[in-house]
């Protein structure tokens, strides 16, 4: 402090500036002051950075975490419970593609249901155990008409569908074998895989099934073509062949059709001129000129259960020309019987096609065409 007075009385009468040297304490003082601040700043300094770099890093692992990632490891700098919906986007591991093929319903198959003994019940039968037989006919979606315990032709019609169904022999009567059938019946379909509603033509069961929504809504009796020679048609002579293959149904035609080969109760053509129609006579084999004859009374309404464009399906065995019946069933008749052979003589006449039959041709607004 002496020297220190001592100076400044120096400068107070020296008024030029006189470096003093500092003492070797004063130095050493100074140099130690300099040091605790250089220390000071180099800490701030080095505080500053590694503040700065712990922000740098918290930012980097915050945008790793939401930036778009092609793995799913814990390696990414991401926890793997935290996928946001951009990460899975642009993930290379590829979800399993969508199938969006139609499950097709499986058919609803009807419950076995124990049928009483019919005994020997054919056409002209009556009571209960053949009301007993219609019902579960019509449950089965056969037609046989009214349900009143008449066996009548409609109801002979279904039965033969039923026998048909079965490859069983065609009599039209309900014995032990049809029993047995009805009891513990089940759909068979052509086409299960194709279209939900159409139509198939089997030719060698002679059934034409129609489907809705994949279900069975109608079985009935068919006769197509006979494989004969004929002439007469709008093509002239040729043999009476139903083509296998898948057609659709383009015209309809109400009431009676009149042609060059006879008559048709309100034809739905589906293949050039073949067409599923009413006749009065359905034989049991194929006896057509080449379409699917069905009885009158389900051709009365046939047509409500399909539409324009829908699907019909022929399947099974084609008439050879002029070979007669080439299908499974071995009990079938080779060809239709002569106009003169007798009921006694002739196994096929037992359809009983009677000719009351006819009463169908007044029935609604008749519509005739030229041929």
């Amino acid at each position: 402090m002496a020297r220190r007075r001592e100076f400044a009385r120096f400068v107070q009468y020296h008024p030029r500036p006189v470096e003093i040297a500092p003492t070797p304490f004063e130095e050493s003082r100074a140099s130690r002051l300099d040091r605790k601040r250089g220390g000071r700043r180099r800490w701030l300094l080095v505080t500053l950075i590694v503040v700065a770099m712990l922000a740098g890093g918290a930012v980097t692992t915050y945008a790793l975490t939401k930036r778009d990632d092609s793995s799913s490891s814990s390696a990414s700098g991401r926890p793997l419970n935290a996928v946001t919906p951009e990460t899975e986007a642009t993930s290379t591991t590829k979800p399993k593609p969508t199938t969006t093929t139609t499950t097709i319903p499986a058919i609803k198959q009807p419950k076995a249901v124990g049928m009483p003994d019919p005994g020997n019940l054919s056409y002209g039968s009556s009571g209960g155990v053949v009301a007993i037989y219609q019902q579960r006919l019509k449950d089965l979606h056969f037609d046989p008409g009214p349900v009143d315990g008449q066996f009548s032709q409609d109801t002979q019609y279904a039965v033969i569908a039923a026998q048909k169904y079965y490859n069983q022999p065609r009599t039209g009567r309900i014995d032990s074998s049809l029993q047995l059938a009805l009891s513990f019946f089940k759909y068979q379909p052509a086409k299960p895989a194709s279209e939900p509603d159409r139509v198939e033509i089997d030719l060698d069961k002679q059934v034409i099934t129609v489907y809705q929504n994949w279900q069975p809504i109608l079985l009935t009796t068919t006769s197509t073509g006979s494989g004969e020679h004929f002439c007469g048609g709008a093509d002239g002579c040729q043999y009476a062949i139903t083509p296998t293959g898948q057609f659709h149904f383009y015209e309809l035609d109400h009431g009676w059709k009149k042609g060059k080969l006879g008559q048709m109760w309100n034809p739905y053509f589906f293949n050039g001129g073949i067409a599923i129609h009413g006749l009065q006579s359905v034989p049991a084999y194929p006896a057509s000129h080449g379409c699917a004859r069905i009885p009158m009374h389900i051709a009365d309404y046939f047509y409500t259960l399909v539409h324009q464009g829908e699907s019909v399906f022929v399947v099974g065995t084609p008439m050879k020309a002029g070979n007669g019946y080439v299908g499974p069933l071995k009990t079938a008749p080779a060809a239709p019987p002569a106009p003169t052979t007798t009921v006694t003589t002739a196994p096929k006449s037992t359809v009983h096609v009677t000719p009351t039959t006819v009463k169908k041709s007044t029935t609604t607004t008749i519509k005739k065409k030229g041929p």
